[in-house]
């Protein structure tokens, strides 16, 4: 578990937060299936037409980290949106190994300030500020979050498969 503070400038966390809200009733979102008060871009068949940012910062996420030999998770452009409501939580669990040979990695970014709902990994508890980015192997190490206190919670996350001989 890795977190890098304000990775990206509040400029974005509110461009990408204004997606959200623009599209949060259109469709685009399901039920994130982790039993808890969680909708998501993830599972839709949709089209979604993302904005330039999320791209750009995409970009800076695997330059920054220096990740290489990998494919992106299988999500519409190995991406996907997180809206959290008060009372979620999410149980601890693994994510799958999407390729063989590749472990699951993904790189969430906080786009608002929130109480509770804390990021945990391995039962560990990690608070995470707006414009903070937690990376760590999901399909790697139990995670989850506890209750969410406050009225929402907006997570951009970037799913990478990442080659592990390579």
């Amino acid at each position: 578990m890795k977190i890098i503070k304000n990775f990206i400038e509040k400029k974005n966390c509110d461009k990408l937060s204004e997606w959200i809200f623009d599209r949060q009733k259109s469709g685009l979102f399901q039920d994130a299936n982790m039993k808890g008060k969680r909708i998501t871009t993830r599972y839709t068949a949709k089209d979604i037409v993302f904005p330039q940012a999320a791209f750009e910062i995409r970009n800076k996420i695997i330059a920054h980290l220096g990740i290489k030999n990998f494919k992106l998770a299988p999500f519409r452009y190995g991406m996907y949106a997180s809206v959290a409501f008060k009372g979620d939580t999410c149980y601890l669990h693994k994510d799958p190994r999407y390729y063989r040979n590749h472990y699951t990695m993904h790189c969430n970014i906080k786009l608002n300030d929130s109480d509770g709902g804390d990021v945990l990994v391995n039962e560990q508890s990690y608070k995470i500020n707006k414009g903070d980015m937690w990376v760590y192997k999901t399909s790697e190490v139990n995670h989850g979050s506890n209750e969410l206190l406050s009225d929402l919670r907006l997570v951009w996350v970037y799913g990478f498969c990442v080659n592990e001989n390579k």
